[in-house]
């Protein structure tokens, strides 16, 4: 059961929906919170996350960074990761992938449609882990 998400993005606004829209869609799911990916290798030191949403464009260590060092660190690799960015060329999506990461979404404009980006992302999680959502 996916009970812990670490999101790493420095916009407060974009944090603000993703923490409001996830309690839409699951108010047991503990959320985590780093302003960029420094941020989020000291969280990781005392949070285990079932998931990590990670932003693309962001200070001192960006998403790529982040994920190419993420992927390279037992047990942290294990971690899946979304790479959930405003905008993401082909060519980025395609990176990312390689890299490791789980998907490459979109942030949605609209909350209804954040909600259910949500929703897809966590059922998704839980159908390729065999956990219950």
């Amino acid at each position: 059961m996916l009970t812990t998400i670490l999101l790493v993005d420095d916009d407060l606004d974009d944090q603000y929906i993703f923490n409001n829209a996830l309690k839409v869609v699951d108010k047991s799911i503990v959320l985590s919170i780093a302003k960029d990916g420094v941020f989020a290798f000291e969280r990781l030191k005392v949070f285990k996350p079932d998931l990590i949403f990670l932003d693309m464009n962001m200070p001192r260590m960006n998403g790529m960074e982040f994920l190419t060092k993420i992927k390279a660190i037992t047990p942290y690799n294990q971690i899946p990761v979304i790479v959930y960015s405003t905008h993401a060329t082909s060519i980025e999506r395609g990176k990312v992938t390689a890299l490791g990461a789980r998907a490459c979404i979109e942030k949605p404009v609209l909350f209804e449609d954040t909600v259910d980006t949500l929703r897809n992302a966590i059922s998704s999680y839980a159908s390729d882990t065999g956990k219950p959502s």
